[in-house]
């Protein structure tokens, strides 16, 4: 049985502890950057990155270019014809729709869950459980007839809605530092197990919560998630530590959270670390656009839609006119001078065939730097990688004048 969380005096080793506070740091400096402010696809970008990683874990793997398609065809309400593609992008709407109520300052209640979670499942394969607490036992591993033999058993039914009372409780106060709060609220709700399914890709989702709701992460969150589907074992044993059994104020309680913390704070780290490569990689992306396409004014449509496409990388001429605030009228050239210069290419999807502009840059950039956050490939290997999939690097100020100066 899980115990609350509200109240409990858990003391985090002086280590961990700075640890934790040079983490919260880099987060809160890679929201801060300048460079980023003028990128208003890098969030976007890293949350695919993060809702890949997070449906990874959850058995559903799918390409970023199925993703991109099956978000464009859902964002015109077109049928996407790719229910697995559909449903790893209702998790992108999920995190979208959870994190606004916190970046507004609201108070996250249990209904904004149950919202997040209905937003999750529509296109699951079931989603009769979507929005509802489970009325019935759950448990994880073993036989699909008996919990005997499973690798975990949550708490029966009846003591769910308590439990996520005291969660939504804690995630409102401020009792321990935020990158300490979202660790333990994700491992308490993974402990808890409150829906029929979906549990962890909610989880992870409230990790985007904390962090939005205490002003560390006000544009994004590196994406853990992709760093904890490469060390699945690591993630999934320290979360079975985590729900411990004894007393709540035992020491086992106190070294199964530590033993958590180590296990997050490490994965968060190296997301941080390797988010700064995400950044310099769409730059000089962008820079090699800017090259292909030849001058513009930076305040044209064009230069405004590269600015979006690595976080929008299919669009059609509604979607590009939704995201620039244009009329379709004035969309229409902008997407043929790219076209034109080979930063996007047609491409026709769904059932129907609907005609979508695909910008295929960022599908490669997308694998190259998902392979580097992963620890795929050592250092070295890892950034020949992504100079390949991004082309020569020119310097920082070159590419931020890109979009600083007028041309006419």
């Amino acid at each position: 049985m899980p115990d609350p969380l509200c109240g409990w005096e858990f003391s985090v080793p002086a280590s961990l502890a700075g640890d934790i506070a040079a983490v919260e740091h880099r987060i809160l400096a890679l929201n801060g950057a300048v460079d980023v402010a003028g990128l208003e696809g890098l969030g976007r970008f890293l949350l695919r990155a993060e809702a890949v990683g997070s449906s990874w874990l959850e058995g559903l793997a799918v390409s970023p270019r199925r993703l991109a398609a099956a978000a464009a065809a859902s964002e015109q309400g077109l049928d996407v014809g790719d229910r697995l593609a559909a449903e790893v992008a209702a998790n992108i709407e999920a995190l979208q729709q959870a994190t606004a109520t916190a970046t507004r300052g609201d108070r996250f209640e249990g209904s904004d869950l149950l919202a997040a979670h209905r937003a999750l499942m529509r296109h699951s394969t079931t989603p009769e459980v979507a929005g509802v607490l489970r009325i019935n036992q759950n448990w994880i591993g073993g036989s699909a007839y008996t919990p005997i033999g499973s690798r975990f058993v949550p708490p029966p039914p009846e003591k769910v809605a308590p439990l996520i009372a005291d969660l939504i409780d804690y995630m409102a106060s401020g009792e321990h530092s935020p990158l300490t709060q979202a660790a333990l609220a994700h491992a308490q709700f993974e402990t808890i197990h409150p829906f029929g399914d979906g549990n962890g890709r909610t989880g992870r989702g409230l990790i985007h919560v904390v962090l939005a709701r205490r002003s560390l992460a006000p544009r994004f969150v590196p994406p853990v998630s992709v760093v904890l589907a490469r060390r699945s074992t690591q993630y999934t044993d320290a979360l079975q530590e985590f729900a411990h059994v004894g007393p709540p104020d035992s020491a086992d309680r106190q070294a199964a959270a530590v033993a958590w913390l180590e296990c997050f704070t490490s994965a968060m780290g190296h997301a941080c670390a390797r988010t700064a490569d995400y950044r310099d990689a769409v730059l000089d992306l962008q820079h090699r656009w800017r090259q292909q396409v030849g001058p513009l004014r930076a305040d044209s449509s064009a230069v405004r839609l590269m600015r979006r496409l690595p976080g929008s990388p299919v669009v059609t001429v509604d979607s590009a006119s939704r995201l620039l605030g244009v009329s379709p009228d004035r969309v229409g050239p902008a997407l043929n001078t790219l076209a034109a210069a080979g930063v996007i290419s047609p491409r026709q999807i769904g059932r129907r065939r609907y005609r979508v502009f695909e910008a295929r840059d960022v599908f490669a950039l997308w694998q190259a730097t998902d392979s580097d956050l992963a620890g795929a490939l050592g250092a070295e290997g890892a950034s020949e990688r992504i100079a390949q999939a991004r082309g020569t690097r020119p310097d920082a100020d070159a590419r931020l004048d890109d979009f600083d100066e007028d041309r006419h």
